[in-house]
Formats: C-alpha cells, sequence, structure tokens
C-alpha cells in the first residue's frame, strides 16, 4: 500500500513537471513571438523613419531648387538702374585734389570721363570738375571716398529706371535679327535680278536698324553697370557758383536774373559804344537837316503879289 501511494505521488510529481515545462516552453516561444514582432515592429519604425528622412532630403532639394530658380527670375526681373551722383566740395589745393580724385577713380576700376580744372595761380584760386565713371556697384563707397577730400557743400543724386527700355529695345532686335534672316534666305532663294536688288535694299535697311537698336542697347548697358559722377573742386565757396550749375526753381531764378543783368550790361555797352559817333553825327546832321527844311519852305504872301503885278 505504501509502495503505491509512494508511486502514485512519484507520478503526480512527474505530471506536475511536464505541465510546468511545457507551460514554460510555450511562455518562451510567446515572448520569442512578442520579441520577434518588436523586432519587425522596430524595423517597419525604421524603414519609416527612413522613408521619411528620405522625403526629407528630397524635399529640401527641391526647395533648393526652387530657391534657386527664384534667384534667378527675382535677378532677371530685377530693375535696371542708371545711377548718377553730383558734389561740390570746398578743398585747401584743386591740383592735390584731382589727383586723389583720379587716384579713387581708378582704384575702383573707373575711369575720368572729362575733366576741365585750372589750377591755383596768382590772379585768384583754383577750381575745376571732372565726370567720373565707376562701377555701379562701388559708387556709394566711392562717394564716400571723395567726400573725404575737402567740405562738402552740395550733394545730388539721381536714379533713372531703363528696365522698360532696356526690355523694349531687346524684343526689337529679336525681332529684326529673325526678319533680317529671313531676307538673307529669300535673297538666296530669289532668281530675278529684280527681286534680289529689292530684297538686299530691304535687308540693308534692317540691318542698319538692328545695328542702331544694338548700339542703343549697348549705351543702356553701359550706363547701367557705370555710374556717373560729377565732381566740381574749388578752394572757395564763390568759385562753387562758376563751375557748379545751379538746377531746380531756385537755381532758374538765379540763371534767368544772371541773364537778365547779362543783357542789360550788353544793352548798356552797345549804347556806351554808339554814344560817341551819335554826337558826332548830331553835329553834323542836325545843321543838314535845317538847312534842307529852309530851302524847302515856300515863300511868303508878299512875295506872290509881286509877281502877280
Amino acid at each position: 500500500m505504501t509502495a503505491r501511494l509512494t508511486a502514485g505521488l512519484l507520478a503526480l510529481l512527474l505530471l506536475l513537471t511536464g505541465c510546468t515545462g511545457s507551460g514554460g516552453t510555450s511562455t518562451s516561444d510567446q515572448a520569442v513571438d512578442v520579441s520577434d514582432a518588436g523586432a519587425e515592429a522596430g524595423d517597419a519604425a525604421g524603414a519609416d523613419d527612413g522613408s521619411v528622412d528620405d522625403v526629407s532630403v528630397d524635399d529640401e532639394a527641391e526647395l533648393g531648387t526652387a530657391a534657386e530658380l527664384g534667384t534667378s527670375a527675382a535677378d532677371a526681373q530685377a530693375p535696371l538702374m542708371v545711377r548718377s551722383v553730383e558734389l561740390e566740395l570746398v578743398v585747401d589745393d584743386v591740383g592735390a585734389a584731382v589727383t586723389r580724385a583720379r587716384a579713387t577713380t581708378t582704384a575702383a576700376s573707373g575711369y575720368v570721363s572729362s575733366e576741365d580744372v585750372v589750377p591755383a595761380r596768382e590772379s585768384g584760386d583754383g577750381y575745376g570738375s571732372l565726370v567720373l565713371r565707376v562701377p555701379s556697384a562701388d559708387l556709394d563707397t566711392v562717394v564716400t571716398s571723395l567726400g573725404e577730400l575737402g567740405e562738402v557743400r552740395a550733394s545730388r543724386s539721381n536714379a533713372e529706371d531703363v528696365t522698360t527700355e532696356y526690355r523694349d529695345v531687346e524684343a526689337r532686335i529679336a525681332t529684326m535679327e529673325a526678319g533680317a534672316e529671313r531676307l538673307r534666305e529669300l535673297v538666296a532663294e530669289a532668281s530675278s535680278l529684280q527681286d534680289i536688288a529689292d530684297l538686299e535694299s530691304e535687308l540693308t535697311t534692317r540691318e542698319a536698324e538692328l545695328d542702331a537698336l544694338k548700339a542703343r542697347m549697348q549705351v543702356l548697358e553701359d550706363d547701367v553697370a557705370l555710374s556717373t559722377i560729377t565732381l566740381h573742386l574749388a578752394e572757395r565757396t564763390e568759385d562753387l557758383e562758376e563751375v557748379a550749375p545751379r538746377t531746380g526753381f531756385v537755381g532758374g531764378l538765379g540763371q534767368g536774373w544772371q541773364a537778365f543783368t547779362t543783357s542789360v550790361t550788353m544793352v548798356l555797352t552797345l549804347v556806351g559804344a554808339l554814344l560817341p559817333f551819335a554826337l558826332v553825327a548830331s553835329l553834323v546832321a542836325v545843321p543838314a537837316l535845317w538847312w534842307l527844311r529852309r530851302r524847302r519852305t515856300p515863300a511868303g504872301p508878299a512875295g506872290r503879289g509881286t509877281l502877280q503885278g
């Protein structure tokens, strides 16, 4: 009985042990499944992250390309400005100031377009004017440097938008070139001498107009690329009025008054020059006129009565 009981207990223990092992195995399998699922989920997430990264990179590339295109379009549509500046300076030495102005212009890759300078002399102080052409990108820097040559008494600037004119000339050139090319083809295909002469005459006219348009475009491009600085220099403020013409209402009023006084001065000078001749002429002309008038005077009544008797 005891042996049977012992055998039954051992069998029960073995059964319980087997169940526990099976349960542990199932749990382990589930754990492995969960781990695999987690790994797969992680891989999927990683794949998604990679896709997001790829999309982000692509988007950035597209945005960069769009930005570059936008910049190019902005440059193509940027206004074309012709800028000019006029400066009036009082300097200690006109000759030294002119030398420094030339050096400043040359350092900025510009050049002196025209120059009219009267150096200081015993009879008066020096003064002069220079017209400088400098790259438009360096205009402000050059103007600042020139302002350091002396005391700035006046400064004027102007900017003109020539974008519309430039685009119009550009379009007309393209049209003219296409028309000229077509005329050349017609000349090559023409068989009649009269047709060839007419076509060549028309082609010559078109080419002349095309050359004029290209010259105008070149002028506009030069004016946009290079700005103009008109520099007036004098050692006295009074001399600036001689070298720097005034503009605006006040300038016009001053110029009008100066023209009026000049005209009055010229008239008075002419009268003064002719007055001596007029006096001499009057000394001769007055007696002569009196004598002629006396000769033309008719005889009196007494004279007529004597003739009738």
